[in-house]
């Protein structure tokens, strides 16, 4: 793993929060809901996406259709419903020490998440962790969404790191994806919604089976270099 990276940008679904499984639940009483049925396998491959693009796979609809349209608002009424007011108990245990650790020692953190900016942070502060990131880049913000390089290159301009030296976090595929077409590294969750051969085989640059094991990986990639032998350390 080459480095150190300096800064690092995290997906939300399924890398900081465990709402894959409460969000595959939304989609599929959206689905139900216009007379159709979709196993709950390929309901959880789309969590991630942005919800147009998953409710026109999953209704066999153009993004466009009015019927997608309504899909959306639906599912994020019931998002706000069902899955929000659980939100602080779904955040993975030990995520919030490790962005406080990040944070102690000065590194820029944003978001970038396939969520719209209102959803993201409707989640973010019911999850409290809002404060813990200097930026989100949201689906909507730039001109292409996941797994185009867009919000990657927004939030590094936002933070004001050079490409090659930010670090993406992600569960998805399309993380994975994005993070390579920004020129950036990408570490990989194996707790989301994508396995660690799909995490790898899309780029990533190892994946963590655990925050505590993320929590490691990052450190690694994020410590300073150490002064070569005989230098002058003051």
């Amino acid at each position: 793993m080459s480095g150190p990276y300096r800064a690092v940008l995290f997906d939300v679904d399924g890398t900081l929060v465990d709402t894959p499984g409460g969000m595959t639940k939304v989609l599929d009483a959206v689905v139900r809901e216009t007379g159709r049925e979709v196993d709950r396998e390929r309901l959880r491959a789309t969590v991630g996406r942005p919800l147009a693009a998953s409710f026109a796979t999953l209704l066999g609809l153009p993004e466009e259709h009015a019927e997608v349209a309504h899909a959306v608002e639906r599912a994020r009424r019931l998002f706000t419903e069902t899955v929000i007011p659980a939100a602080a108990d779904l955040v993975f245990p030990e995520v919030p020490p490790m962005l406080a650790e990040l944070r102690e020692r000065g590194l820029p953190l944003a978001v970038v998440t396939s969520k719209i900016r209102r959803s993201a942070v409707e989640l973010l502060e019911a999850a409290g962790l809002l404060d813990s990131f200097d930026t989100l880049s949201c689906h909507g913000m730039a001109p292409r969404g996941k797994p185009a390089p867009d919000l990657a290159l927004l939030a590094c301009g936002e933070l004001g790191v050079a490409a090659g030296h930010c670090l993406v976090v992600g569960d998805a595929v399309d993380d994975m994806r994005m993070a390579r077409g920004a020129g950036m590294a990408a570490l990989g969750v194996g707790f989301g919604v994508a396995t660690p051969r799909e995490l790898l085989d899309a780029g990533a640059l190892s994946v963590s089976g655990s925050v505590g094991e993320l929590r490691a990986a990052l450190s690694a990639a994020t410590a300073p270099a150490p002064l070569p032998l005989g230098s002058d350390q003051g």
